[in-house]
């Protein structure tokens, strides 16, 4: 348990399998095997020989442990209880194609929660009883699970071709489900079924190809909106509860060695372009420099037909804010796509409020929808130290389940995805300290540093100018010494996030003088209209600051 807790996950999986060795019947072992991911179907059929047995070590040394599960095909769920131990058996029999088995139990239950419901909504659903699914479906409260029981709503409507009340079911969905994954591709797909059932065929296809956009292999999603598939794939026997085929839940990526070798090169050349534009960061341009050279020889020696493990990697991002990080975050994607080891490169950008839910079984699911979103790319996560908040009473429960899913997608998808933990040092060290499974998969920190007062200078005029916008001699003079004047909490202010606050507020302070000229009677000349003025730049450094001090440096 404290290999576990402490993110030892090695070490954690021999301890719980030399106690399932010594005695098979721990069932609290076989939970803290299918916590750490080992073994987990196993796992689950011994924890159910063993029910009674189920919590009793947990209770007798009193460390607190607990799984998830999938109780659907889009929400999961907690596994810590006799009861959740009987939801996990059950909803393990519908994801193995065993829903008739399922209902053998499942047919008795007491409908007494919105978990017990649901299950006999999906397997009703699976066993094709589409007027079982309409009258299961109904009552359940829970906001997740409500939206995958209506999308199953929908289905057996459209299967018993009831469309318009199919469509106006599935029409508000998702409502609590993450948008523009897998589960909003299958509303969209019995969506575009519903019309096509209605002979508005034009309007089906809007829905088909919205679908594939999210899903490209979904069922026969990619023939319906007239597309071809990604890549082949391997077709699957088709679902008990569908007419169509299943197919993988993603397509397989790309192959980076595939044509556009120029759009490659181009994109390349114009990141690193970007990356040498920016102003300041030369720590930050020499490491991601380094970086691409070894990709590109990584890339060279493969061609040789040379040994190299070089491949997209993981980051730690450490500075203040306002120093970048973003902005070198799409350049680094921009750089692994041009590279070719990445087929997209585009970037998710997320927080803690992006990744954790709300409901027992909803951070998982929501971790994974954010992560899905940021395949053939990276996933930039901003303040990552948040997601591991130890001043929440009994610990950050959600914070730690949304850790654990990053740690294990991060090291599975890690030729299709790059993670970019950003943050301030200080809470970043803690957060990689408390969290060793962080610090052996991101193993790349670039450290930014605060930009000095000249830069910070040099970033105001380059904001300026992309503006239209100039700074009369004496605001260049009130710039430089505010600048200075503010150097020693730069980082509290937010470096170049501060500067571009102070050239838009300057900005605005000049049409407010200018407006109320105009109103005087006097037209503002071009020069003036574009003109940032000492008592402009002055009355917006106050603003930001609550600070007059324009001495220093005299």
């Amino acid at each position: 348990m404290q290999s576990f807790r402490r993110g030892h996950t090695a070490a954690a999986v021999t301890a719980f399998d030399a106690a399932v060795r010594h005695d098979p019947t721990t069932a609290d072992a076989w939970l803290g095997l299918h916590a750490v991911g080992e073994r987990q179907q196993e796992a689950l059929d011994f924890m159910g020989r063993h029910a009674e047995m189920f919590g009793t070590l947990r209770t007798r040394h009193r460390m607190p442990l607990s799984s998830r599960f999938s109780l659907g095909e889009h929400v999961t769920f907690r596994l810590e209880n006799r009861r959740d131990l009987w939801l996990a058996q059950h909803a393990a029999l519908l994801d193995n194609g065993l829903p008739h088995e399922a209902w053998a139990s499942l047919g008795q239950a007491y409908l007494d929660c919105d978990e017990t419901r649901f299950l006999c909504t999906r397997c009703a659903y699976l066993r094709q009883e589409w007027r079982g699914v309409l009258s299961l479906s109904g009552g359940i409260e829970d906001a997740f699970l409500r939206d995958e029981a209506h999308m199953y709503t929908g289905v057996a409507l459209v299967h018993l071709e009831i469309f318009h009340e199919a469509l106006r079911t599935l029409a508000p969905l998702p409502q609590r489900l993450e948008s523009g994954g897998h589960f909003e591709a299958e509303v969209a797909y019995w969506r575009g079924r519903a019309h096509q059932g209605l002979g508005s065929n034009e309007e089906a296809l809007k829905h088909f190809q919205y679908a594939f956009r999210c899903w490209p292999g979904l069922y026969d999603v990619a023939e319906l909106a007239r597309a071809t598939r990604p890549e082949p794939v391997t077709v699957t026997p088709p679902t008990p509860h569908s007419d169509v085929v299943a197919a993988p839940q993603a397509p397989e990526p790309p192959d980076p060695s595939s044509p556009n070798d120029e759009d490659r090169t181009a994109a390349l050349t114009e990141a690193l372009a970007e990356l040498d534009g920016m102003i300041g960061l030369e720590p930050v341009k020499r490491q991601i420099r380094t970086m691409v050279a070894q990709l590109r020889m990584a890339a060279l020696r493969e061609q040789q037909g040379l040994p190299t493990s070089t491949r997209p990697q993981h980051f730690v991002f450490a500075g203040p804010p306002g120093t970048g990080k973003t902005t070198v975050a799409r350049i680094v994607g921009r750089f692994f796509s041009g590279l070719g080891l990445l087929a997209r490169g585009h970037v998710v950008e997320a927080q803690r409020a992006d990744l954790v839910g709300q409901h027992l079984g909803s951070t998982a699911l929501k971790t994974s929808t954010v992560i899905d979103s940021a395949m053939d790319g990276v996933l930039f996560i901003d303040e990552a130290y948040s997601l591991s908040n130890d001043g929440y009473h009994g610990g950050d429960a959600f914070g730690d389940e949304a850790l654990q899913v990053l740690l294990k997608r991060a090291e599975d998808d890690r030729d299709r995805l790059v993670v970019i933990l950003a943050g301030y040092w200080q809470e970043m060290a803690s957060l990689l300290a408390v969290n060793p499974g962080l610090t052996s998969r991101f193993t790349t920190l670039v450290e930014f540093p605060s930009y000095t007062p000249d830069e910070l200078g040099r970033i105001a005029r380059v904001l300026l100018s992309q503006s239209g916008d100039v700074l009369s001699a004496d605001a260049e003079d009130v710039l430089t010494r505010s600048l200075h004047t503010v150097a020693d909490r730069i980082d509290v202010l937010g470096n170049g996030r501060f500067v571009r606050n102070l050239c838009q507020k300057a900005a605005a302070q000049r049409d407010l003088r200018l407006e109320e000229a105009l109103v005087a009677g006097v037209t503002p000349t071009r020069g003036e209209l574009v003109t940032v003025r000492e008592p402009d730049l002055t009355s917006a450094f106050r603003e930001l600051t609550g600070s007059l001090d324009t001495t220093a440096g005299r």
